[in-house]
């Protein structure tokens, strides 16, 4: 009778155990279920500081200076010679006033000076850039001085004792002055003095 019971009690006990481990065991995993709605944005957040300026940059090489303008190129008018018709000394002078010169015209810019003959009649002026020498029957050499504020104009005999004559076949003067623009070599870009007169008028605009 009691190893009935016993026999009965075990079996009670399978069963549970049984039963425990069946329920115990994880099922299939269900399917995944919809998203759900989005949440709504959140406010900005706080502007960051300013970064600190970066350091200022190497200044570039300066660039060579220009050709000069019309505006800084200087002229004068037609000035009358002083010469007169009869020279009886090898040579004669006479000034012309250009306030305009100074040292650093003189050292670094170009002073031109022209002369004419005044054709009447038709067949146009006869200009010539100073210095020029006539040989032939006039036997003639003009030429100039420039220093500080004024320009000196000289005729002189070819010939050494020679009186020089009739000062008066070139009848008016004028000088052009163009200041300053150099290169890094110390001479300008562009050589004046082997223009012609036509060529300096215009290329400066000058009024004859």
């Amino acid at each position: 009778m009691k190893t009935k019971k016993t026999t009965t009690m075990m079996c009670c006990i399978l069963a549970a155990m049984l039963f425990m481990a069946s329920c115990s065991k994880d099922g299939d995993q269900g399917p995944v279920g919809p998203a759900g709605p989005q949440g709504e944005q959140g406010s900005a957040g706080l502007a960051g500081a300013d970064g600190a300026d970066g350091a200022d940059g190497v200044d570039g090489a300066q660039g060579e200076q220009g050709e000069p303008g019309t505006a800084n190129v200087i002229y004068s008018d037609w000035v009358n010679t002083e010469f007169s018709n009869n020279i009886i000394t090898t040579s004669s002078s006479f000034t012309i006033d250009a306030p305009q010169i100074d040292s650093d015209l003189l050292n670094f810019g170009t002073i031109l000076v022209y002369a004419r003959r005044v054709v009447i009649g038709g067949g146009g002026n006869l200009v010539y850039q100073l210095p020029i020498v006539f040989g032939t029957a006039r036997q003639q050499s003009y030429y100039f001085r420039a220093q500080g504020g004024e320009i000196r104009i000289t005729v002189a005999a070819n010939e050494e004792g020679e009186n020089a004559g009739d000062g008066t076949f070139l009848e008016q003067y004028r000088y052009v002055l163009i200041p300053g623009a150099v290169s890094t070599s110390g001479k300008s870009s562009i050589d004046y003095q082997k223009m012609t007169y036509e060529e300096i008028t215009a290329h400066f605009e000058i009024e004859d």
